[in-house]
């Protein structure tokens, strides 16, 4: 078998030994020829030729290339950042609705843990896993880490539709945002506590929940005042999922620029359809979705405090951005500046679950 490995060798060696001179010979010509017909300038251009021909040139005239033209953060997105790290909550009105606020929404909570379909959903992804220092779920053994601390308590808030109520162009409930606030604070709290130094060490107080709240009541209620998003076929946890990123990013010691980073990431996030709430499909994904939007949320800021950047012109991009994709092209109006308003108006359900949806 050796000799005729060796012979099959010798013979491939020589075969393309053939080839090789074969193809220079046949080429030969031809490239006299074409050389002896192309001007001298285009020989000499296309000699030259390099993908970095431009950038060689702009070495040898020493001018460096024209930066490209990089288009600032879409408005939108800065006056929610701005909102949240600059405006100071000093009405006692909203101060005192979100007290009861707070009461309420954590009594919504603990009512829905009495529900199996609602407690099923809750707890660890693994079974068994204690976070140290992390998010305690309220009503449940459960420590959990931030995010899924976050999707736990926004759950068990909205599972039973008795929390709050905001009415205008587009319908919501803006105490869900409690899920991402209340597991952020106790989160950093207890880190902080045990040593740790999240967003300059700070524990968090009662009060501090209470402004949290106070503004993603009104980034949501706000974004909702003037614009629909069922009317687009989508679900306005987004609102959730936006005002939660918000207020979260500032909780965590994240600059405005960060926090308008994060924000930006929540709308490109993918929105959730209305499909859940309505006929053929009505399910209980309707009752967890808040859930999944506060857990979200802090997720999308946890990555940007890690180093995550932004999409500056997410809304108005052309064709790419969220007003052409999923907005029909039309943008955001807004009725008032962020405030305090919502907090102060919004609409407690004493009676019994549910909204008056009226026809517009």
């Amino acid at each position: 078998m050796s000799a005729v490995n060796r012979a099959l060798r010798s013979t491939t060696r020589s075969l393309r030994l053939q080839q090789r001179t074969g193809l220079q010979s046949a080429l030969r010509p031809i490239s006299a020829a074409a050389s002896r017909t192309l001007p001298p300038s285009c020989a000499s251009t296309h000699n030259s030729f390099s993908t970095m021909a431009s950038l060689q040139a702009a070495t040898v005239n020493q001018t460096a290339p024209a930066p490209s033209q990089h288009k600032g953060y879409d408005p939108e997105i800065t006056d929610i950042a701005n909102y949240v790290h600059n405006y100071s909550i000093d009405s006692e009105l909203a101060f005192d609705t979100a007290r009861w606020v707070f009461l309420d929404t954590l009594g919504c909570g603990l009512e829905g843990l009495r529900f199996k379909e609602c407690s099923k959903l809750l707890g660890p992804v693994v079974e068994g896993t204690v976070v140290p220092n992390g998010t305690k779920v309220p009503g449940t053994p459960f420590q959990l880490d931030p995010v899924n601390g976050a999707f736990n308590i926004g759950a068990m808030i909205r599972w039973l539709d008795y929390n709050d109520c905001w009415l205008a162009a587009e319908w919501g409930h803006p105490s869900d945002n409690l899920g991402a606030i209340l597991a952020v604070a106790d989160w950093i709290t207890r880190t902080n506590k045990a040593g740790g130094n999240i967003a300059g060490g700070k524990t968090f107080t009662v009060r501090d929940v209470l402004e949290a709240m106070i503004k993603a009541h009104e980034i949501q209620g706000c974004l909702a005042l003037l614009n629909s998003y069922n009317k687009v076929g989508l679900d306005h946890v987004v609102l959730v999922k936006v005002a939660s990123t918000a207020v979260v990013s500032k909780m965590l010691g994240l600059s405005e620029k960060q926090t308008a980073d994060a924000v930006t990431q929540a709308w490109v996030d993918g929105q959730s359809l209305r499909t859940y709430r309505h006929s053929p499909n009505t399910m209980s994904r309707k009752s967890w979705a808040a859930g999944d939007a506060c857990q979200r949320a802090v997720n999308l800021a946890l990555k940007v405090m890690k180093g995550e950047t932004g999409i500056p012109t997410v809304l108005s991009a052309p064709v790419w951005g969220f007003y052409d994709v999923l907005f029909k092209g039309k943008k955001f109006e807004f009725q008032r500046p962020y405030g305090s308003y919502v907090m102060e108006n919004v609409l407690f359900k004493v009676s019994y679950p549910g909204m008056l949806i009226l026809p517009l």
